[in-house]
This record gives structure tokens, sequence and C-alpha cells, in this order.
């Protein structure tokens, strides 16, 4: 399953509203909050405490087998430790490579005249679905556990933050940041706290998760579609940074609309070299106003697709000019045509426009 999300405090306070309408409560249940790790979800199966088969989440039914490159990671128990071990349980976490190690990474693949990798998140990823174990046993990954799945001989703990106990207590490895919080108020001290720590902490986050720490309410609250009722993700906001428009070009595609791009200065934004960022349409560019040569303030919108924020005008070369779409196609020399109403001007060329053809083959 998946998370849904929230971005702000007032979407917080809507969150535990309708919790405590759910449940028919006056009070604020109490919540177990924990960083958002930047990574990719793993469920790994243990059968009288040893280690049976670990697979990633993939669609949510069925996972990649990566077993055997689990087995590799130091902080995953090939045999977990401890009294109260159940018949079968399934533990499931977030496989990531910290910061340091992913520096350390990236070093040794240009010293070997390697491609480096472009953030710690794609590393892990390609570190866990390598075909040989050893390369994987040469990453940096490590594991930290984040809930239970399959459990048989034992009776479930009765909260999230029991659980994770005692899976700790079996030689998993935890977030040390996991912490109760009896109120809105305190989960949204939490986020502050940790939002300033961000960039200190070892590994990449990119929000703060709150579950419903009983186990019993959990139950009653369910879940809705791909998602429970009784959990949250609340997403920092996007990271930003300031670059260079070096131009705008069109792209046609598929059904002759024409797109503006805005051709950027390489700049690092939340873990990626981002140098494209999509305008839309002309409607968008006259609004943002964006031109050649501005300097303008870049950001991954949602933390994937990147997105020019705004244009800083203080920094407006004096020599430049509003941009627009041209009437005709760049690529064909037809008419472009935007039809009142819409958005988008499209290039009239049809399948005589290589762009679409090219578009409508592919």
């Amino acid at each position: 399953l998946s998370l849904d999300n929230v971005f702000d405090a007032d979407e917080l306070y809507a969150f535990n509203q309708r919790v405590c309408a759910w449940l028919n409560m006056t009070e604020s249940p109490v919540y177990a909050a924990e960083p958002k790790l930047d990574g990719l979800a793993i469920s790994i199966r243990y059968e009288q405490g040893l280690l049976k088969q670990a697979a990633t989440r993939g669609d949510g039914a069925i996972g990649e087998d990566v077993t055997e490159n689990v087995r590799t990671i130091p902080t995953v128990p090939l045999q977990l430790v401890g009294e109260n071990i159940p018949e079968i349980i399934e533990i499931r976490g977030e496989i990531v490579m910290p910061k340091a190690g992913f520096e350390r990474l990236n070093q040794r693949q240009i010293a070997e005249n390697k491609k480096p990798f472009v953030n710690p998140r794609n590393a892990a990823a390609g570190s866990l679905r390598q075909l040989d174990s050893k390369i994987t046993a040469n990453r940096p990954l490590t594991m930290y556990c984040y809930g239970l799945g399959e459990l048989q001989g034992m009776d479930k703990p009765v909260s999230y933050s029991e659980s994770m106990k005692l899976v700790s207590s079996w030689g998993c490895q935890i977030s040390p940041e996991l912490k109760t919080l009896p109120s809105v108020e305190e989960c949204l001290d939490y986020i502050k706290q940790l939002g300033e720590r961000r960039d200190s902490l070892p590994y990449d986050i990119d929000g703060v998760v709150f579950k419903v720490d009983s186990t019993a309410l959990q139950a009653r609250l369910g879940f809705v579609s791909r998602a429970p009722r009784w959990a949250i993700a609340y997403k920092f906001p996007a990271q930003q940074e300031m670059t260079i428009v070096e131009d705008i070009e069109i792209q046609v595609g598929r059904t002759g609309a024409l797109t503006p791009v805005a051709r950027l200065k390489p700049v690092f934004v939340g873990g990626v070299t981002v140098s494209n960022a999509t305008l839309h349409n002309q409607d968008e560019i006259d609004r943002k106003d964006v031109r050649m040569g501005d300097t303008v303030i870049v950001r991954r919108a949602g933390d994937v697709i990147p997105e020019v924020v705004q244009v800083v005008l203080s920094k407006r070369p004096s020599n430049t000019v509003p941009f627009t779409i041209p009437s005709l196609c760049p690529i064909c020399q037809s008419e472009v045509e935007r039809i009142d109403g819409e958005a988008i001007a499209r290039c009239s060329g049809g399948l005589y426009c290589p762009a679409q053809r090219k578009e409508a083959i592919k």
C-alpha cells in the first residue's frame, strides 16, 4: 500500500479530525512519528527466525525476488535473535544508501571511469537489483524497519511503537527518530525540529510519516482504496535552487502540441541535476514572464518533475525580450493554430510534420 500525503499544518489538522470522527473520539489519538526515508521499500520473510525470502514492493501484489542481494546488507539479520520469535513474520522496511556511503561510491565510480549515480535513492535501487550479489555486497546499503506484514505464532503487538521495539530486540534496525506524540501540536513540533536537522541527517528524507500508534485503533480505521486511514505522510516543501535560462526551445508532440521547454544551466536540486524544465504553454510563459537569459528559481514539483517557480527580476539582463511561441512550426514550417479557449498551440501539419510522424510511430 501507499500513503496519502499532506503538505501543511491545516491538512494535518484535517487528517486528525477525520481520524477522530471515524473513531468517534474527541481527543487526538497518540501518533507514532518517524522520518519518511527516500529509498526502496522491501519485505523480508522470516520462518523460525531464519531469513527465507526478500522482495521489493513492486506493484503492491508482486515484487522482485531480491533475497540473495538483501542477505548481503549488514543491518539485515540472517537469523533473528532474542526471545519470543514468532514462527513466521514478515518485516517491512526501507533500504537506503546513507549520504556518506553514496559519496564514497561515486568517488569509486569516477576513479574506475564509470558513470556516477545521480542520487542515493537511484544508487540504492540499482544496487539492490544487481544480478550479481557480490556487487550489492560492495555497496553501502542499510535498512530501517517500519512495519509488520504476515505474523504467525504470536499475538500482534498492541501498538506500532511496541512492534518496532520488538523488531529491534530481534536484531533489526529501526529509526532512531521514532517517537510517540499525543497531539497534532506535538506532531507539528516534530516536523519543525526534523526539518531543521534534515540536511545533517545521515540519509535523505522527504517528509515525516505519522501513524495512529494503537493496533486496535488501526484495525477500526481500516483502509480506503490503496492507503490506510490510520497513516499519513507529511511531505516537506520541494527543495529550490537558482539557475539561468540559457534557451527556450519548442518541442512538437504526437498531436502537434507545441511545448516550450526551458534549457537551464545545470543545477543540483533535491538530489538530481536539472537541465530542462517544461514551461507548458504560452499562458504559463506570460504568467511567469520567463525569458531567455533570466535567472529563475527551480524546484522539483512533488520532488519529481522540474518546474520553474519564478523569475528573479532583480537579476534580469537589460536586453531580454518576452518569449512568444512561433506562428510557424519549427520542424515543418506549417502554420501554428490555437483554438479559442484552449491553452495549447498546435502545428497544423499533421503527419506531414516529421516530429508528429515520429511520435505517432513511437
